[in-house]
């Protein structure tokens, strides 16, 4: 048996993380997905959507490579391309497109699979080393690759809860 490692935690939390996703989007029509529960709502497209592995940039060594940018993704869906959710007012999460779960799925997939090979590349020595030139919120409190490794399960579980719970708000207001 190979030994396993810090890559190998990460890459399990993204496979499970797919099933869990597909699991919480199965049936959710547009209506659904578009509904707030307040008026400062989290949305089930943007939760999805969150749910990008964004932290690519930290993993790879030549910055981001994301299916975000050089994907095209935040074109296709008519996104402003610097935008990637963190900072968002309540007026943009109100604002964000109708986005088919077809598309969600889609995006996430092209997501994880840029996010593979640079979870694949950090090795032992490399778990400490910041990059403050792709943190541009903070270049001075720029986060480990151990702190974006340790991100994938954390985030991953955050928003597949957030998608149960708003689904089951709407259950329960709505009788579905």
């Amino acid at each position: 048996m190979v030994p396993l490692d810090h890559r190998d935690l990460a890459l399990q939390s993204l496979d499970d993380y797919g099933s869990q996703l597909e699991s919480r989007l199965r049936g959710l029509e547009l209506e659904e997905s578009r509904w707030m529960p307040t008026p400062e709502p989290h949305l089930v497209d943007p939760v999805a959507h969150g749910s990008d592995g964004r932290h690519v940039g930290l993993l790879s060594e030549r910055g981001a490579d994301s299916a975000w940018i050089e994907g095209g993704w935040a074109d296709r869906l008519g996104f402003d391309r610097e935008r990637n959710g963190y900072g968002d007012s309540i007026e943009q999460v109100r604002d964000f497109p109708d986005v088919s779960v077809d598309e969600v799925r889609a995006y996430w997939q092209a997501a994880r699979d840029r996010l593979i090979p640079p979870v694949k590349g950090v090795t032992a020595e490399m778990i400490g080393l910041k990059r403050p030139e792709i943190w541009p919120y903070e270049p001075d409190r720029a986060p480990t690759l151990l702190w974006a490794l340790g991100r994938v399960p954390v985030e991953n579980g955050q928003h597949t809860g957030q998608i149960a719970y708003i689904r089951g708000l709407y259950m329960a207001k709505f009788g579905v």
